[in-house]
């Protein structure tokens, strides 16, 4: 599709078509631009404001992957020039739980090139807006964007995966956080500032952040993944830490539960 600036883009990236009063399950076919792998060959649309959930702001509908069962959206986006770098953004948010996350896989195909594949996981606390750049476009052909349900917090497939704002084009570029992120931080925990730590300032050794999104820090192994807001969460196989990285990518900064503040240099 191409957009009024002339720029090719997704189209109906926002699910304000059709327009919606409070939810409905619409036909693949009302929905301009999206495919669906739904069995019922049904696309979700909420309004915002629906069962107490708001849009994004600038937005006033959004779509749930899990209609009635798990599902994958896609669409096929053309002209981006080859040889041009790329990327997307998009708005998700789980439905269920604010501690639990519900997880969409993100996948790129372009051409004979290898897709392109990403799991990103959000709780149902706040919508979170991710900006990733793909890379060089391999020839002229159109690419193929989809979004595939992975797991719901809820554990019912037809539960869980909000998603709006979908973009992706030559002019997506994610903030330069999000491409600092890779590399070997020095952990150190200061317990100096909460009664409820040992009062000491501690060196834990070495965590790496890899470009893959897999984290090892001693034996322990996690994934991690940023947002706009450069917020880094990284989730260990026994904990689960949310920092704020520098917009250089030298230094990663958050507290844990009891307010035990760590620290992440490179």
């Amino acid at each position: 599709m191409v957009g009024t600036t002339g720029a090719f883009a997704v189209e109906n990236g926002d699910f304000s078509i059709p327009a919606v009063q409070r939810m409905k399950q619409a036909p693949q076919a009302e929905v301009k631009g999206w495919k669906t792998t739904d069995g019922a060959k049904v696309i979700e649309i909420w309004q915002s404001g629906f069962n107490n959930v708001k849009a994004p702001p600038g937005f006033k509908q959004f779509a749930e992957v899990n209609a009635t069962t798990h599902s994958t959206l896609s669409q096929e986006v053309s002209g981006i020039r080859a040889g041009s770098q790329y990327g997307f953004s998009f708005f998700h948010r789980g439905r269920h739980s604010p501690t639990e996350a519900d997880s969409i896989e993100v996948t790129v195909k372009d051409g004979n090139a290898a897709p392109w594949k990403k799991v990103f996981t959000t709780t149902s606390a706040d919508w979170q807006n991710y900006v990733i750049s793909v890379g060089t476009k391999n020839g002229d052909g159109p690419v193929t964007l989809e979004f595939r349900s992975v797991s719901t917090a809820s554990g019912d497939p037809s539960i869980g995966n909000f998603l709006t704002g979908v973009k992706l084009d030559s002019t997506i570029k994610p903030p330069a956080c999000v491409a600092n992120v890779p590399g070997e931080y020095k952990w150190s925990t200061d317990n100096t500032q909460t009664k409820l730590g040992n009062g000491k300032l501690e060196q834990l050794g070495t965590a790496k952040l890899n470009a893959d999104n897999s984290a090892t820090h001693l034996s322990r192994k996690g994934v991690w993944q940023i947002n706009t807001k450069c917020q880094v969460t990284i989730n260990w196989e026994n904990s689960k830490f949310v920092d704020v990285l520098d917009f250089d990518g030298k230094k990663l900064s958050g507290k844990n539960q009891i307010g035990t503040i760590i620290t992440g240099m490179k």
